[in-house]
């Protein structure tokens, strides 16, 4: 545990105020859970969650990378507007964001593991806390000396770690060699049942985000999570496409990717081994709710799980994440489990997005979420669907050529994703290239359709349904007076 974690204040004049539990994964599509329809995945833990909650089957991240994405979460707003829009460029500390609103009302708010609203390569700094009255990071990346890898280096095993993640690559399946009750999993899980038994005896509500790294690249899982997958019983990655017709970022990418996605065998390993690391986030994911239940917190908690974004995972031809609009990308896991006396239970197939975390909270909590605020709460105050669903599209922005471009790059291009039931259309503004996918006749989004002529229609309606989507969620003040 810790040596940093200090004591949990208590004191709270709102005692009968639902608890928040928001539990986040880095980098996971939607469809490596059981209870999205995975044969390959072995979640229990999670996929008793959605059982016992409501399952949001279409949920669309705000952004296809980390920094910008997270920032929405905290913000309910689009990285256009809180102005983090890519890896590299930092949320201002002072953003209104949901759980300084939740302190502001007498909650406690508290971050274990993964944060990265600013910046963390070879950071040596702490990270700001960003309100939080309670910060223990672990980014996941050795090259952040974070407290958990400062842990490790108390116990004389940060070198071996570092030494093995250079070694390993990014693209390739390797056994991470840790013991399991050093590994950041069992750490981030350890702290959190630490947090639990001091919420024990407080009455004080809390909001805790629970930040997994994995299931991330490196695909380094540890045993025995390493060897439950066999690479042949792994499912196959999207093929098939017209690469004339691809963006030439995304045929950038299948060319770096090429050695793995176009070896069948180490493309199946890498797959494996992602799915091992999502085993393991499952069973840390069960000792957190064992140790919710155990405290007696259960039964005023609402638990929230859900994906800052996806990775391809060999789709297309390619790894990771980045400029690119693909399901497995863009597409996220987003359960939300109410207390028993709400009774919110089922699958809903309504678009969704990241945006809308921070709106929900405010509404179940009854507290005014941050200003100006572009999600929308996907229950009303007593814990009830809204009956209305007034979106039937998800947005998904970008800005720049590439992730993790490095300091000075600028802001370009432009990038926007509209996610219908039938259509998908991604503008690049200034470039002479776009994409449009037929998802009921092309779900896997194979064919390109953007440059055909017998689509110009559907990409001119589609831009202009794209644009009447950001102009209706431009954030507007209220007006105070009439001048």
């Amino acid at each position: 545990i810790s040596e940093n974690r200090g004591a949990v204040p208590g004191g709270c004049a709102v005692a009968d105020h639902l608890n928040f539990l928001f539990i986040n994964t880095d980098q996971q599509r939607w469809d490596t859970l059981g209870c999205y329809g995975s044969t390959a995945a072995r979640t229990p833990n999670i996929d008793r969650l959605a059982a016992d909650g409501v399952r949001f089957d279409r949920c669309y991240t705000a952004n296809p990378v980390c920094m910008p994405a997270r920032s929405s979460w905290f913000t309910g707003r689009y990285p256009s507007h809180h102005g983090v829009w890519n890896n590299g460029v930092r949320l201002d500390p002072a953003a209104d964001m949901i759980h300084v609103r939740l302190k502001q009302a007498g909650y406690h708010a508290a971050l274990i593991g993964k944060i990265h609203l600013d910046n963390i390569w070879k950071r040596s700094s702490p990270h700001p806390k960003y309100g939080f009255d309670l910060l223990i990071e672990c980014e996941g990346d050795p090259y952040c000396r974070d407290e958990y890898f400062r842990w490790l280096e108390r116990h004389g095993l940060y070198e071996s770690y570092m030494a093995q993640f250079k070694a390993g690559g990014h693209m390739e399946r390797y056994v991470r060699d840790i013991p399991l009750e050093f590994h950041m999993n069992t750490w981030i899980a350890d702290h959190v049942e630490w947090y639990f038994q001091e919420r024990c005896s407080d009455g004080r509500p809390f909001f805790l985000s629970v930040g997994f790294f994995d299931p991330h690249h490196p695909f380094d899982p540890v045993e025995p999570y390493a060897s439950m997958f066999d690479p042949a019983d792994m499912p196959q990655p999207v093929s098939g496409d017209e690469e004339e017709a691809m963006t030439p970022y995304a045929k950038e990418r299948r060319k770096a990717c090429e050695r793995v996605c176009g070896n069948p065998a180490r493309i199946a390993a890498t797959v494996a081994a992602y799915h091992a690391k999502v085993a393991h986030v499952d069973a840390a994911v069960g000792r957190i709710l064992v140790a919710l239940e155990s405290c007696g917190l259960e039964s005023r908690t609402v638990v929230i799980f859900t994906s800052d974004h996806g990775e391809l995972l060999g789709d297309h031809g390619m790894l990771h994440k980045g400029p690119f609009f693909f399901e497995g990308a863009i597409r996220v896991p987003m359960i939300w489990r109410l207390p028993p006396s709400f009774q919110a239970r089922g699958v809903h197939d309504g678009f969704v997005s990241t945006v809308d975390v921070a709106p929900t909270v405010a509404a179940l909590a009854g507290v005014g979420g941050p200003a100006l605020m572009q999600g929308m709460s996907l229950f009303d105050e007593q814990g009830r669907l809204r009956d209305k669903w007034s979106r039937d599209a998800a947005l998904t922005e970008w800005r720049g050529e590439a992730v993790n471009q490095g300091a000075g790059a600028a802001p370009y291009p432009a990038v926007r994703c509209l996610t219908t039931a039938h259509w998908k259309y991604v503008h690049y503004e200034g470039k002479d290239f776009g994409e449009l996918y037929d998802r009921r006749a092309d779900p896997h989004e194979t064919q390109n359709l953007w440059g055909k002529p017998a689509y110009r229609d559907v990409v001119r309606e589609m831009r202009e349904r794209l644009l009447a989507f950001i102009l209706n969620n431009e954030p507007l003040p209220a007006k105070t007076d009439i001048f």
